[in-house]
Parts: C-alpha cells; sequence; structure tokens
C-alpha cells in the first residue's frame, strides 16, 4: 500500500502521518538498517541551491516495501528501512534537501551513546513497577528453597551482594546448603566471567536445573577442586541428609553443554573449555550442537534477504531460509526435551554454553515452562523472563543493538539512466555526417581513379568515425564522473555526519555520535527472538496449556527491539542498577498485565482441561514445527488493530 504524507524525524521515533489520517510511528531502535537513494547527478540538480528551510519533516510517500522493494523511478530520492519486526518501509519525496535532512537527523537519534538516550528514560507515565512482578527469594520459596525434605538441602547465598563475586549475577543466589560461600568464591575463578553453576529451578521431585558458564580449563586441562565440590553438591541435593554420595554407574544426571563439539575444543585455545568427565563421576555430558549468535544473526539475515527478495526465484529463496530457520529453533527444542526428561526423571541438569548467558537462558527458561505449569500463565510467564533473562544478565542492549551502529545508515547515488534505443539510433546518425575535415579527405573526387588507395581512404574514414565516438563516450563518462564526484564533495560537506567513516567533533560526551562507541555489529543476535520463537511452538503444540495467546508474544517482541520499557534496556543487574531502571523507567509487565490488554492477550482455550493442565509436564514435539508467519509477516501496533488488516497491509514480503 502507499500513502501521502508529511513525515518528521521527532525526538524518538520517525513519524508518518498521511493525508487520509494513518499514522505510523516508528522508534528509532526497532530500525534495523536504512538506506538513503540520491538520485543520479544533473545539472539541474547540480545547480539547486540548498533549501533555507531546516526543520525535519517533509511532504513525502510511504510505502512498506513488499517482495522486491520496489524502486523510486522517475530519479527520486528515497529513503528505504529495514525494521527489527519486519517492517519494511520506503519514503519517497520530491524535495530532496528535506529527505536529506529527515535522513542525518533520523541517524543522528537512532545511533546514540548511552541508553539514557533511549525512549525508555523519557516514555511517559510511572515508573517503576518491575520489582512487583519479580522477587528473588519469594520464587525460589514459591519452589520449596529452604523448606521441606527437597528444600532443605538449598540455602540463600548473598556472597554476590554488591556484585564482587559475578558482575553479570543477581546479588541473590540459591546454592546447595553445605556449599559454604568461600567455596564458591573459589569456584566463580573456574568459569567464564564468574558465572558459577548456581539453581535456576527446583523442581517438585527433588531434581533441579543449575546454570553457569563453560569451565576454565584451557590447553592443559586446568581443574578446580572448589569446583567439583560444587557440581558434586548439586548433583547429592535430592539425597536424604547424611547420606554417602553413591557412585551413579548410569550417569544419568547430565551437564548440557549446548556448544557444538567443534566450538567447546576450540575455546580451550583461549583458556575455556568443557568439563573434563574424569573429574565428574556422577554425571555425563551431552553436546546439543546449538550453534553460536553469528551463525543464528546470519540465518535470520538470509530469512530477511528472502522477504525483500523479488523475481521468480523468491518461493525457492523463502523456502530455503524458512528451513534454516527451523532448524535452528528444533535444535533449541531438541535441548529444551533432553532436559525435561531428565528433570522429570528425578536427575538433576546443569546447563551452560560458552558464557551462559545466551543459549543457557534459552534452555532453561524454555524448559521450566514445560515443567511448571505457573509459568504458562501471564504473570508466570513475567516471572520466567525476569528471572532467568533480566536477573541472570541477558544483554537485551546489545544483542538487540539499541544503541544503533552507524555503518547500517548508509547512502546511495542511483545509477543514470540508459538511452532508449530511439535517442541511440539518432545520436549514431548524427555522429556519421561527416565534418569539414572528414570532407577534405573523402576520396570521391580522386584524379586518377586508383580503387587501392580509395578504399584505404574510405577504412581510415570509418576508423576516424568510430575513433570520435569512442573518444565522445568516454569523454562523456568522465565528465559524469566529474560532475557526480563533485556533487557528492558538495553533499557530505553538507551532511558531514552521513559520511561511513564520520567521527563527530569534540570528547565522548558531546552532543553528537562517533563510531564505536556502542559494541561491533557483530554482537547482536536474535537470541530472545528464537526464545519467542520456540515459546510459540510449545503453545501451538499444547493450544489448552497457556493462559496467553499469540498476541501477547507479539507485543513482548515488539517491545523488546522498541526500548519503550525499562525491562529490556541495558545487559546485566549491575547496570540496571547504576542506571536505577526500576525507578527512572517502566516496567512492561504492568502494561501488558493491564486487564484492557490482558483480555485480548488472553487464550480462550486456556482452562477447559484444568485437572490436566494443572499437573503437566509438556514434551516437545520436533517433528511439528510451523513458520511463525504473524510475526514475520511484521506485526506492528499502526496495522495490528485494522479492520482488515492482511499480510500486505503490515508490510510484508509476501
Amino acid at each position: 500500500m502507499c500513502h501521502t504524507g508529511a513525515v518528521e524525524a521527532a525526538e524518538h521515533h520517525l513519524a508518518f502521518t498521511a493525508d487520509d489520517g494513518f499514522e505510523l510511528r516508528i522508534a528509532y531502535p526497532l530500525i534495523h538498517s536504512a538506506t538513503l537513494e540520491r538520485p543520479p547527478p544533473t545539472p539541474e540538480r547540480l545547480g539547486t541551491p540548498a533549501d533555507d528551510s531546516a526543520n525535519s519533516s517533509s511532504t513525502s510517500s510511504a510505502r512498506p516495501a513488499g517482495g522486491g522493494g520496489g524502486g523510486g523511478g522517475g530519479g527520486e530520492a528515497a529513503i528505504r528501512l529495514r525494521c527489527h519486526h519486519f517492517l519494511f518501509v520506503t519514503l519517497h519525496s520530491a524535495n530532496e534537501r528535506q529527505l536529506y535532512d529527515v535522513f542525518a537527523t533520523m541517524k543522528q537519534r537512532a545511533c546514540v551513546a548511552s541508553v539514557k538516550q533511549l525512549w525508555a528514560f523519557a516514555c511517559p507515565g510511572s515508573p517503576g513497577g518491575g520489582a512487583s512482578v519479580y522477587d528473588a527469594r519469594a520464587e525460589y520459596a514459591r519452589m520449596g528453597v529452604g523448606h521441606g525434605d527437597v528444600g532443605r538441602h538449598w540455602r540463600f547465598s548473598e556472597a554476590n551482594r554488591g556484585f564482587g563475586l559475578c558482575a553479570t549475577y543477581p546479588p541473590v543466589l540459591v546454592v546447595p546448603a553445605r556449599i559454604s560461600d568461600t567455596t564458591l568464591t573459589y569456584a566463580a575463578r573456574h568459569r567464564s566471567k564468574g558465572r558459577l553453576p548456581v539453581l535456576s529451578y527446583l523442581h517438585g521431585n527433588g531434581a533441579s536445573i543449575t546454570r553457569s558458564s563453560q569451565p576454565m580449563v584451557g590447553l592443559k586441562q586446568a581443574r578446580s577442586v572448589q569446583d567439583e565440590k560444587l557440581i558434586e553438591a548439586i548433583l547429592a541435593s535430592s539425597e536424604p541428609q547424611g547420606t554417602a554420595p553413591r557412585f551413579n554407574a548410569k550417569r544419568s544426571h547430565i551437564i548440557i553443554d549446548a556448544r557444538p563439539t567443534t566450538n567447546a575444543v576450540v575455546n580451550r585455545a583461549v583458556g575455556a573449555g568443557s568439563e573434563n568427565m574424569d573429574h565428574y563421576k556422577r554425571c555425563r555430558k551431552v553436546y546439543l550442537g546449538i550453534d553460536n549468535i553469528h551463525v543464528m544473526r546470519d540465518a535470520l539475515d538470509r530469512l530477511v534477504a528472502a522477504l525483500q527478495a523479488g523475481g521468480d526465484r523468491r518461493a525457492a529463496q523463502l523456502q530455503s531460509a524458512q528451513t534454516r530457520w527451523l532448524g535452528h529453533i528444533e535444535n533449541i527444542l531438541v535441548g529444551v526435551r533432553t532436559i525435561v526428561e531428565a528433570v522429570h526423571q528425578g536427575n538433576h541438569v546443569v546447563v551452560h554454553c560458552s558464557d551462559g548467558w545466551d543459549r543457557t537462558a534459552q534452555l532453561t527458561s524454555l524448559a521450566q515452562l514445560c515443567l511448571d505449569p505457573f509459568y504458562r500463565t501471564m504473570r508466570g510467564f513475567a516471572v520466567l523472563v525476569e528471572k532467568e533473562w533480566v536477573s541472570f544478565g541477558h544483554q537485551f542492549t546489545l544483542r538487540c543493538g539499541h544503541l544503533g551502529h552507524p555503518a547500517r545508515f548508509t547512502v546511495t547515488r542511483a545509477a543514470r539512466p540508459k538511452r532508449d534505443a530511439a535517442d541511440a539510433s539518432d545520436n549514431d546518425d548524427a555522429s556519421s555526417i561527416p565534418d569539414e575535415g572528414e570532407r577534405a579527405i573523402t576520396p570521391s573526387a580522386n584524379a586518377d581513379g586508383d580503387a587501392g588507395l580509395d578504399a584505404l581512404l574510405q577504412t581510415g574514414s570509418m576508423f576516424g568515425r568510430f575513433a570520435s565516438r569512442a573518444f565522445r563516450g568516454v569523454q562523456s563518462r568522465i565528465s559524469s564522473a566529474i560532475q557526480a564526484a563533485t556533487d557528492d564533495e558538495s553533499f557530505y560537506n553538507e551532511y558531514p555526519e552521513l559520511q561511513t567513516s564520520y567521527v563527530a567533533p569534540g570528547n565522548a560526551k558531546s552532543a553528537g555520535f562517533s563510531i564505536g562507541r556502542s559494541k561491533p555489529d557483530h554482537e547482536t543476535s536474535p537470541v530472545f527472538h528464537q526464545f519467542l520463537d520456540c515459546v510459540y511452538q510449545l503453545w501451538v503444540q499444547n493450544p489448552t496449556m497457556f493462559e496467553f495467546g499469540e498476541r501477547f508474544l507479539l507485543d513482548l517482541f515488539y517491545q523488546l527491539h522498541a526500548a519503550r520499557f525499562g525491562t529490556f534496556v541495558a545487559n546485566n543487574m549491575r547496570e540496571r542498577q547504576g542506571l536505577d531502571l526500576a525507578a527512572a523507567t517502566r516496567s512492561v509487565w504492568p502494561w501488558i498485565l493491564a486487564p484492557a490488554r490482558h483480555e485480548r492477550c488472553a487464550n480462550p482455550l486456556f482452562g477447559a482441561d484444568e485437572a490436566r493442565r494443572s499437573a503437566s509436564v509438556l514434551v516437545p514435539d520436533t517433528q511439528f514445527l510451523r513458520y511463525w508467519t504473524a510475526l514475520f509477516e511484521c506485526y506492528d501496533p499502526a496495522f495490528a488493530d485494522r479492520p482488515a488488516a492482511t499480510a500486505d497491509d503490515g508490510g510484508a514480503a509476501a
């Protein structure tokens, strides 16, 4: 669809208001990448003076770009946007200068130096609210920690208060009761980033899920007695107090290494690696083969490219990309099934990947979703996300790219349109008319009538005409290149911030931006996106077991990238406390759990079989996976509530 209206680069979002009343607001963190397409240089454009108006609005036409992303045509300037929520928008305007101003302002406000410049810190409403949803002590007590036959083998530890033990762990940890804080201090030194094994979930049968990062074994196969004692205490936590440790011949307890085996082995070269099972006698190790963040990002980029593709090969490209993406989802759910089956049978599971904040969070949270019906309610899901993702240090800002990446905002120049056949024919006819110099050597009046000389002169004349045309073509191209270079120099003099290598003047606290203030683009990855996709698969397979429906997951995905709420801002609890997010920003949970939205996000099939639901343990069916059409065809509030919303209305590349 196409709308005509006005576009404005506001402080925290790009706003488009159509003449027919349609409104589209795109928060800057939602923008994955943007391209400014400048028209080819012409004498008229090269001589156009800069517009005196300095505002950042213009009358434009906006269209969500479908397959092929149709060109602007007619030499118009255009801005093409790719958004994280799979909205593809093209803005055209006859006023080039104002469109350039919009792009420059958008880039400056999308690529910021601090999370304090994000929308979450300026969004109207009452701050706070997140603390009322999740309380660590209350949630672990609900599982039974500290009381009962099972829970008394575990205790709360404040060894990480002040983040001295691990900078990316929460202040309150749950560890085996017989392990002292001193032992925890030494055990943390043996784990990457100090992320030692701690309790994530305690099941009713006494089995547990603990999480950590990879051990620092290195090429010399270093070991830590304290780490081994900690793992031993975890595996013995379901045994009666005072019972001597039993050798488990079947080794039914599991250490899950989420990585491919090759990746784990290669990490030894940098001092890390995986457990030497000669020192962990009571369990076995399982590699899941889940690829790293870079492979996942590449898979998503391939899918997006297929969504934007056009032509006859689009269907085949899309099918291939969907299969690749669902293959990664399958690998994650296979790991979840392994954990769920082990815990349900009464065995302990220790989960880690490399640093323990990406694949580990996916596996532990999805396993708990399958094991505990409480987490399949809306409030329980909020508790699960706060516990496994927020408090245990998933890097939301880094993985989602909230601070923006200047290299993703590019400027291109459209090529000059080729001459049509009629123009080329006319030019060729004109070039065939000899000029005065050519007439002087034309052999039409040769006195002696030498036929050989006539032929030679005729050949020379043809060569001269050919050389003349070739020279004029080269001359034209050189002239065009000089004009384009002159125009580019003039353009970048006026808009220096649009150069790829631009660094704003001043120090790091200046009002501008500079490349390198945020971590490199290769640190972004759809980790939480994949978690939501896996939840969607479980919801599809078990439609009566979840209180929430698809709309609930779609709303969370949108807010994840919009950075409107403080829930999905910052990279760990230490950063969150330093930014005082609880007081300075709003939490997403009071908003999404409010009665009006709760009703819209509720699953009407929930509670149809309450007895079965309350005692159910879900086992993922990895043979039944579905492509999440509603997500990849763009879920945006501007389209979600329209009465006749279709895939094309959502800006999907369908």
